[in-house]
């Protein structure tokens, strides 16, 4: 039998009576009473609905449906439609009854048991499969269409066939450094963005202050958060959990920030010793989840320099993070990543996109090209018990004057001092570099006859290996993703890796 859902009435549009006109002063003349006979002869006409969705209803009042976000655009109104769960294996789509006409008289055929419903996007995968276009009946019986002709869409996409409206439940746990608390930061916007779909429960924001500075300290945050995790548990199964950890970072060697040893000193350690302090407590909800992210909003010492990057990898792969995204930035701020979560709460929490596949139009929309770059982690599970593997992947904003393959050009020649619009003398594509030059002419001349002369400042720009160039609305100018390579050196990304030689 094909699966159906009530959902309770919303105002997204539709029918409703129309009463007399309320402008210049008329509202005052209404009678209650004629109102309340408009309301009540119009809740008698929804209160009956028919025999067949009768049926329907009795059965779906037997169980209650779990709490989740709203699951069409248009809405179903009480007792005068459903939602068709499809019936492909792993297929969580539905369709309303407003975004299909079921021909007059065959509703009740789409209720007997053995009666299958497919819906419009595994529909087209079966198609491009056996490479034949089919018409869409909807409704199967023993893989043979149950209606004589096709099943009429009149409802329109607004949004793409493959995404979802995820009611999976969605945990927020942002943790922040003391010090950090009024520090502007984007995951209120997150927060806020997520809530409509959520309208009946099944989202949680978690906001914990930590101060690791001294072993009591430690104690205390460990015996809170277990407290709170206990609580989050009891809540519900919280599939998708996303930790946000606001912190300074050492910019001599990318340790994070402990707390406060003494007074308002901070004091810091290295980045495992400090995930394994901050993360501990919060493993088993971390392993229980489906899908776990991280991002670590600070500045950019902790992938930019090697002992801080490599510490993070293994730190990542021991707490089994599914995905961790880091910046570059030597002075990051946070708050311009709102729209970057935006995009990520779309894409990837609502939609149910792989974040792998999503990120590069994530990151398009972010904003974020200019600021600085990003680090994306992903942890690759190994099958027959092996140890996982992690996935980095450097995301940098690419520009042909400005950013050659990422590296950035100075805005002032360190030679003359002159700020300056460096002239492209030789850009060999097929080679992946690129030579500028400073575009004052005295540069590298001086005064002093005894001293011989420069040449012009230059630079010379390589292209990082294992690049790809992702696409863009402009030609000189795109995202450009990079696979960093560990096989042969457990480097990391180092600061060389970023700048440029001089010709």
């Amino acid at each position: 039998m094909a699966r159906t859902k009530q959902t309770p009435a919303k105002a997204t549009g539709g029918l409703a009576p129309r009463i007399s006109d309320l402008s210049k002063g008329s509202r005052k003349t209404i009678a209650s009473s004629k109102v309340a006979q408009i309301s009540a002869s119009q809740a008698a006409k929804v209160a009956v609905p028919p025999p067949h969705l009768q049926v329907m209803q009795e059965k779906r009042s037997r169980t209650q449906a779990p709490p989740g976000p709203l699951t069409n655009e248009d809405g179903v109104r009480e007792g005068e439609g459903c939602l068709y769960e499809c019936d492909e294996p792993d297929c969580p789509c539905t369709i309303c009854t407003q975004c299909i006409s079921i021909p007059d008289g065959y509703a009740k055929y789409t209720q007997e048991l053995d009666v299958k419903f497919r819906c419009v996007h595994c529909h087209t995968v079966l198609s491009k499969k056996s490479d034949k276009v089919s018409p869409y009946f909807g409704f199967y019986k023993d893989n043979q269409p149950i209606f004589q002709s096709f099943l009429p869409i009149v409802g329109e996409l607004a949004i793409s066939k493959r995404s979802q409206i995820s009611s999976k439940p969605v945990l927020i746990l942002h943790l922040k450094v003391v010090g950090f608390e009024n520090t502007a930061s984007p995951v209120d916007a997150f927060y806020s963005y997520l809530g409509p779909y959520f309208p009946n429960g099944g989202l949680r924001l978690a906001e914990v202050v930590f101060d690791l500075g001294t072993s009591r300290k430690t104690n205390k945050y460990s015996q809170l958060c277990e407290k709170l995790m206990n609580n989050i548990m009891q809540d519900r199964d919280y599939q998708i959990v996303c930790l946000v950890i606001t912190n300074h970072t050492n910019d001599e060697n990318g340790d994070p920030y402990l707390g406060y040893a003494v007074g308002d000193s901070y004091v810091t350690d290295t980045v495992p010793e400090f995930m394994s302090a901050l993360l501990d407590p919060w493993r088993k909800l971390i392993r229980r989840a489906a899908t776990t992210t991280l991002f670590f909003l600070g500045c950019g010492a902790i992938v930019n320099k090697v002992e801080g990057f490599s510490g993070l990898r293994l730190a990542v792969v021991d707490h089994t993070i599914s995905h961790t995204i880091a910046f570059t930035a030597k002075h990051f701020h946070p708050a311009f990543t709102c729209h970057l979560f935006i995009a990520f709460a779309q894409l990837v929490v609502i939609e149910c996109f792989p974040l792998c596949e999503a990120f590069p139009t994530i990151i398009k929309q972010s904003g974020l090209g200019m600021h600085t770059n990003i680090m994306l982690m992903n942890v690759i599970s190994q099958d027959g018990g092996s140890p996982m593997s992690l996935e980095c992947i450097r995301y940098s904003w690419a520009h042909s004057s400005s950013r050659p393959w990422g590296k950035v050009l100075p805005l002032q020649c360190p030679q003359c001092g002159c700020p300056t619009n460096w002239k492209r003398l030789k850009a060999n594509f097929s080679g992946k570099f690129m030579i500028f030059e400073c575009s004052f002419a005295n540069c590298g001349r001086v005064k002093d006859k005894s001293k011989a002369e420069k040449p012009r400042q230059r630079f010379i720009c390589k292209a990082p290996k294992n690049m790809r160039l992702l696409p863009g609305k402009r030609r000189s100018a795109s995202w450009m993703e990079t696979v960093l390579d560990f096989s042969q050196s457990t480097t990391g990304m180092l600061e060389s890796d970023v700048e440029m030689d001089l010709y």
